[in-house]
C-alpha cells in the first residue's frame, strides 16, 4: 500500500491556534506538542489551518479567549495522506475493515463518530498512518464546517483545509507569532 503515498514537495503555510504561553514555548524551542486525543478527526499530530489565519484566530479566541495566539509555519507536505484525493479511499476502507474485524474478534465495541468527536476516524487514520502507510508525514483534508453562507448554499461559513503534521520534520521554517487579532 506504500505505493499510494508519493513525496509531495509542495510547501504550504499553516496556522496553529494555541495559548500565548504555549506559543512562547513553541517559538523558543521550535517544537510543537502533538495532539493525541482519541477524537482528533485526522489522527494524532499537530493541527494547522492551511492558508486560513482568520479561522485559526477564530478557533483560538473561542478556546482561549484573551490568551489566544496563532503561530504561522511553513510546512512541506512530504509523504502526505491527502484526503482531498480519491486515491486514498480504498486505503481508508482497508484500514477500517481490518480494525472492524479485530474488534469483532475480540468482542470489543468499535468507536463511533459523534458530532465533532471523530473517534472512529481518528482510530482509522492512526492505524492507516502507523501500520499501512508508515511513511506518512502529513494528513490533509477539507473540513466543511459552519452554517450555509446564504439560503440554499452548500458553502459553509467556517470551511477550511485542515493539515496535521505527524512528523515534525515537515515543519520547515517560518515560525512566527501572528499579531493579535482584535
Amino acid at each position: 500500500m506504500g505505493e499510494f503515498l508519493r513525496r509531495d514537495a509542495r510547501k504550504v503555510v499553516g496556522y496553529h491556534g494555541t495559548r500565548v504561553d504555549r506559543a512562547a514555548v513553541i517559538l523558543s524551542s521550535g517544537k510543537f506538542v502533538p495532539s493525541t486525543n482519541d477524537y482528533d478527526w485526522l489522527g494524532h499530530g499537530t493541527y494547522f489551518w492551511e492558508y486560513a489565519p482568520l479561522r485559526a484566530w477564530q478557533w483560538a479566541k473561542t478556546k482561549y479567549g484573551n490568551e489566544a495566539a496563532v503561530i504561522e509555519a511553513e510546512i512541506e507536505l512530504g509523504y502526505c495522506l491527502d484526503l482531498s484525493d480519491i486515491r486514498f479511499t480504498e486505503a481508508l476502507q482497508t484500514a477500517y475493515d481490518g480494525i472492524r474485524e479485530a474488534y469483532i474478534r475480540t468482542g470489543s465495541i468499535l468507536p463511533v463518530n459523534r458530532g465533532k468527536a471523530r473517534c472512529l476516524d481518528c482510530l482509522v487514520i492512526n492505524y492507516l498512518s502507523k501500520f499501512l502507510l508508515p511513511e506518512c508525514e502529513t494528513v490533509r483534508a477539507p473540513f466543511l464546517e459552519g452554517v450555509p453562507i446564504y439560503d440554499g448554499s452548500a458553502l459553509l461559513t467556517q470551511s477550511h483545509m485542515q493539515l496535521v503534521v505527524r512528523k515534525e520534520s515537515s515543519i520547515q521554517s517560518g515560525l512566527r507569532a501572528l499579531p493579535k487579532e482584535e
